[in-house]
């Protein structure tokens, strides 16, 4: 399973960094130019959540985005240093557009994971 991943200061000027990441492994993947229009937005709107909820918090450590691909689907975890069972950030709209974006989701906290199932 190839796996990347990156480590980015919670500052909003890396999330650009993580978006452009992200759409280069996506399309080494093998992602269809949709679902790599989707990843962009997704990532951009999961990292700034990741950022906001760090600089909330007054966390600096780095906000974390492992990228990996099993074959079958194209996984992004997003994984920041913020307390688990702290207040929400996003006001909802972010989570709704990730939501709308990527077929499945999961949150628990300070973790995201976004899964695209891969065209055969």
């Amino acid at each position: 399973m190839p796996e990347a991943s990156l480590s980015i200061p919670p500052s909003a000027e890396h999330v650009r960094v993580a978006r452009l990441v992200a759409v280069a492994a996506a399309r080494r993947m093998g992602l269809t130019d949709e679902h790599i229009d989707d990843v962009r937005l997704a990532v951009g709107e999961g990292v700034s959540r990741a950022v906001a909820r760090q600089l909330a918090e007054g966390v600096t450590g780095d906000v974390s985005m492992v990228m990996s691909d099993s074959g079958a689907e194209f996984t992004i975890t997003i994984t920041d240093g913020a307390a688990r069972g702290g207040p929400e950030i996003d006001d909802g709209v972010a989570l709704a557009l990730i939501r709308a974006l990527v077929p499945q989701v999961e949150l628990a906290d300070s973790l995201l994971i976004l899964r695209w199932v891969q065209a055969a």
